[in-house]
């Protein structure tokens, strides 16, 4: 019991440091360097190809590309004279790392807010224990919850912990399809779990 436990710890150990070196691989930098214009820069080690995307403040997307092969380092001048002013989000993702950056167009000034990277949660389901495991880098408050069909069973208000590590025994649940959600501060993850 004690050597397995010792193993469980060395691979959980190995696997957020795993994460928190992936993390720092992924960075996206906004310079401006005229009027309404900015050089866009991406720097990734990771073996993934990029999504880049501009959505405005309500969400909707004014510009999308995404490369067709693995780029480790993406530059490009971007023309932003055709938005109008107001607040803009430029997100990068990356494999399961996702990168944001809030910029505001205000007559012809572009000003640029602070870099936020995020990483995908890691769920498992296994001899009816589920896991769920983030790392939680922009100390967002964070929900677990845990559904049947639409009704919720389970919520658990994580907080703003930074190494979030949970567990639910499921064992004693009926068959049937199940969905485990953790929410972030503007984003949720699902896992959907069947129970035979």
């Amino acid at each position: 019991m004690k050597t397995m436990l010792k193993c469980t710890l060395v691979v959980a150990l190995f696997a957020v440091a795993n994460t928190v070196f992936a993390v720092g691989n992924l960075k996206l930098n906004i310079q401006p360097i005229a009027n309404e214009k900015a050089v866009v820069l991406i720097s990734s080690l990771t073996d993934s190809s990029l999504k880049i995307s501009v959505t405005d403040n309500l969400g909707r997307v004014v510009y999308y590309k995404e490369s067709a092969e693995p780029n480790g380092n993406y530059r490009k001048v971007f023309d932003f004279s055709d938005l109008e002013n107001g607040e803009y989000m430029l997100a990068v993702e990356s494999g399961d790392l996702t990168t944001v950056r809030p910029f505001e167009v205000s007559r012809g000034i572009i000003k640029v807010g602070n870099e936020k990277t995020t990483i995908e949660p890691f769920f498992a389901y296994n001899d009816g224990l589920l896991r769920c495991t983030y790392l939680n880098f922009p100390k967002e408050n964070l929900t677990l919850s845990f559904f049947d069909k639409n009704n919720l069973i389970y919520t658990k208000n994580i907080g703003r912990n930074f190494n979030v590590c949970e567990g639910l025994n499921l064992s004693k649940l009926d068959e049937g399809k199940y969905t485990a959600v953790l929410s972030t501060g503007d984003k949720e993850y699902t896992y959907e779990i069947e129970i035979n």
